[in-house]
């Protein structure tokens, strides 16, 4: 089968991972071209692995050797970016979320209809291995009907500039609790029909200044009558912190930090367990696996694995965490689609 022609648009730090996996690890695929706006980025880029680099993305649109693009760029650009692929006659797969509002979201999914190509969005902790193990264990029935899901999500710092501004990235519940939220979609198989949210910003100023928040609650419901708490943190001194936990009526599935199940204490002098400095060293290789499925769905014609659809719940699921921070009150989760 004819390898497929694949970019990676936006060479940040997710941007360079996805360049580094397209290159050496996914069978199937030939990575021919990179973008960003940055010069020299993109030219040292392009020299490393040894592809064509465009600082303009039209260009790169229009390489007749690029069949499919990674869009890894910050989620305000997305929207535009994944329409102009799909007028070029491009699959995409983009990095979550899948765009910034609702609207945009409903407008990306109905052009992937429209030209009949592949979106996939980059929800990665569904190729991890212990929360694919967790997703069988729980569908196997190890633990009986679930009926409540936990999480913990906590980030070592402050995100970069633009994503401190909720009208660019879509704040603290789409940027970065969207991961959680599609996790919790996964493992219970159930949408979430109705949450309440409390929050603030209490640790940093500067993401006080642009109007989201940095320390959140939330509770929620789902469809099919489970029950969800969700605790999401833009701080946590020792590293990269995420738990999950899903309750059912004959047992518990934990997902998360190697913790002491009786005592562990972080703070700047250390951590009794042993922590997680960052999300790729956690998810490397779920990263690898993602990227395999994407290409494997388009030589094989098949539907992703993670859908644009998926990319569009999280955030009719973010737009009413904001809803019911504004009103104090729990709200209903509408559906666009």
């Amino acid at each position: 089968m004819k390898p497929l022609g694949v970019a990676v648009a936006g060479l940040g730090r997710i941007g360079v991972v996805h360049t580094e996996i397209l290159s050496y690890r996914v069978e199937g695929a030939r990575l021919v071209a990179v973008t960003d706006v940055v010069e020299k980025l993109a030219r040292t880029t392009g020299e490393k692995f040894k592809v064509k680099y465009y600082t303009d993305y039209d260009k790169l649109l229009s390489d007749p050797e690029v069949e499919a693009v990674f869009v890894a760029t910050p989620t305000y650009l997305h929207h535009d970016m994944i329409v102009k692929a799909f007028e070029a006659g491009k699959h995409v797969f983009t990095e979550k979320p899948i765009t910034v509002t609702v609207e945009e979201a409903v407008n990306v999914v109905r052009k992937a209809e429209k030209h009949g190509l592949k979106l996939m969005v980059g929800y990665m902790r569904r190729f991890d291995d212990a929360y694919m193990e967790a997703m069988k264990r729980i569908r196997e029935g190890s633990i009986g009907k679930p009926v409540a899901f936990l999480n913990i999500a906590r980030d070592p710092g402050a995100p970069p500039g633009w994503a401190q501004d909720p009208k660019l990235s879509g704040g603290i519940f789409l940027d970065m609790l969207s991961h959680d939220f599609d996790m919790a979609r996964y493992l219970i198989g159930s949408e979430v029909k109705r949450l309440h949210v409390m929050g603030s910003a209490v640790l940093y100023d500067e993401i006080k200044a642009k109007g989201d928040l940095d320390l959140v609650n939330i509770s929620f419901e789902f469809e099919n009558g489970v029950y969800g708490v969700l605790h999401g943190s833009r701080k946590s001194v020792f590293g990269y912190d995420l738990r999950t936990e899903v309750l059912g009526t004959d047992g518990t599935i934990y997902v998360g930090n190697s913790v002491d199940p009786n005592l562990a204490l972080g703070t700047k002098s250390g951590v009794l367990f042993r922590g997680v400095q960052w999300f790729w060293s956690r998810f490397y290789e779920a990263y690898v696996r993602e990227d395999q499925a994407f290409v494997k769905a388009v030589l094989e014609d098949k539907t992703p694995p993670i859908t644009g659809l998926d990319g569009l719940r999280v955030v009719e699921i973010a737009e009413a965490c904001w809803q019911s921070l504004r009103e104090g009150k729990p709200v209903s989760v509408t559906r666009s689609i």
